[in-house]
C-alpha cells in the first residue's frame, strides 16, 4: 500500500508538473445552445467563425472576457484559485451567459434588421438613423456591464492572480493536453487495462452488440458534462465506482436499461489504485473532437 500511495504522490506531481488543466470544462450542450440562439451568421459577415454573444458587445476585441479565461483556459489552473474563487467565478458564468446571450440576439436581429433595410430594400440612410442610435446604446450597455464585470473578477483574485489571468488572456492556450497526460502516467493506464478495460472499451466500438458496458469515452463525457470540476468528477467517480447506484447514474436511462447498474467494484481495484486511475481518465478522455450518441436525450453513467 505505501508503495501505491508513493506510485499516486509521484503521478499527481508529474502531472501537475506537465499538464496543464482548465478550472472547469465547457459544458457541449451549453454550448450548443448558444450556438443555436446565435443563429445563422449574415451573409456579410467577413469572419470565418462568429464569436456569439462577444461580438456583440461595444467594445468586443479590445478589452478581456476574464471569467471565461479564469475558467476555461486550458492553463487556468495556474492561478491556483480556493474552492470560494472558483464557485464564485462559477456563479458568475451562470447569470452573465443567459443575460449577455439575450442582449446579443437582440443585438444581432436589429444588425439584420439594418443590413436588409440598407442592402436589400434600398432604404435611405436617414430612415435608419434611429435604429443605428438604438443598436449602439443596446452595445453600449452591454459593454458597461463587462466593465463591471471585469472590476468584480478583480476584486475577486489577488494582484498576482490577476497578473497571472491577464497573462493568459493575451495568450491561447497551449496545453499539451491528453497526450502529455498519457504519457506521464503509464502506471494509470497499465492500472486501468487491468482493472477497468475488460468492460469499459477505451476505443470507440464499431459493433456495440458486443460490449458489456459503455466505452470509457462515453463515460468520461457524461461525468465531465455533470461535474467540469476535475475535483468533483473525481470524487463522483471514486464513489460511483465502490458504491455504485442507478439513483447516482448519470447516463442516458435507455443505457441503465441495456447495461444494468455497474456493480460495486470493492475486491477489485483499491481506493489508491482509483486514485491514480480517475485522475488520468479525466486528463484523457474523452479525446478532442469526440461527439456521443443522444444529445439532448436526458442524460444518465452507466
Amino acid at each position: 500500500m505505501k508503495k501505491i500511495a508513493i506510485a499516486t504522490t509521484l503521478s499527481f506531481m508529474l502531472t501537475s508538473i506537465l499538464v496543464a488543466q482548465p478550472n472547469m470544462q465547457k459544458n457541449p450542450e451549453g454550448m450548443k445552445k448558444l450556438a443555436q440562439m446565435a443563429g445563422e451568421k449574415s451573409p456579410y459577415y467577413r469572419t470565418k467563425k462568429e464569436a456569439f454573444p462577444k461580438d456583440y458587445f461595444l467594445v468586443s476585441q479590445n478589452l478581456p472576457f476574464l471569467v471565461g479565461v479564469a475558467l476555461f483556459h486550458p492553463n487556468s489552473d495556474e492561478l491556483n484559485l480556493t474552492k470560494e474563487q472558483l464557485s464564485k467565478l462559477a456563479e458568475m458564468k451562470k447569470t452573465i451567459v443567459p443575460v449577455s446571450a439575450k442582449n446579443a440576439k437582440a443585438v444581432k436581429s436589429m444588425e439584420l434588421e439594418l443590413a436588409k433595410a440598407i442592402v436589400e430594400e434600398k432604404k435611405t440612410p436617414e430612415s435608419q438613423y434611429e435604429l443605428v442610435d438604438k443598436i449602439a446604446k443596446a452595445k453600449a450597455d452591454m459593454t458597461k456591464a463587462h466593465l463591471k464585470c471585469i472590476n468584480t473578477v478583480q476584486n475577486l483574485l489577488s494582484d498576482e492572480q490577476f497578473k497571472t489571468l491577464l497573462k493568459l488572456a493575451t495568450q491561447k492556450g497551449k496545453s499539451k493536453n491528453n497526450l502529455v497526460a498519457k504519457k506521464s502516467n503509464p502506471e494509470a493506464e497499465n492500472l486501468f487495462k487491468t482493472k477497468c478495460a475488460s468492460c469499459h472499451t477505451m476505443t470507440k466500438p464499431t459493433d456495440m452488440s458486443n460490449l458489456v458496458a459503455p466505452a470509457i469515452m462515453g463515460v468520461m463525457r457524461h461525468v465531465k458534462m455533470s461535474y467540469p470540476a476535475k475535483d468533483k468528477a473525481v470524487a463522483f467517480m471514486k464513489d460511483y465506482v465502490l458504491n455504485p447506484s442507478e439513483s447516482k447514474a448519470i447516463c442516458m436511462p435507455k443505457k441503465i436499461k441495456k447495461f444494468g447498474v455497474m456493480p460495486s467494484q470493492k475486491g477489485v481495484v483499491s481506493e489508491a489504485e482509483l486514485d491514480v486511475i480517475l485522475p488520468w481518465l479525466y486528463d484523457n478522455f474523452p479525446p478532442k473532437g469526440f461527439k456521443g450518441m443522444g444529445h439532448g436525450n436526458g442524460m444518465k453513467m452507466r
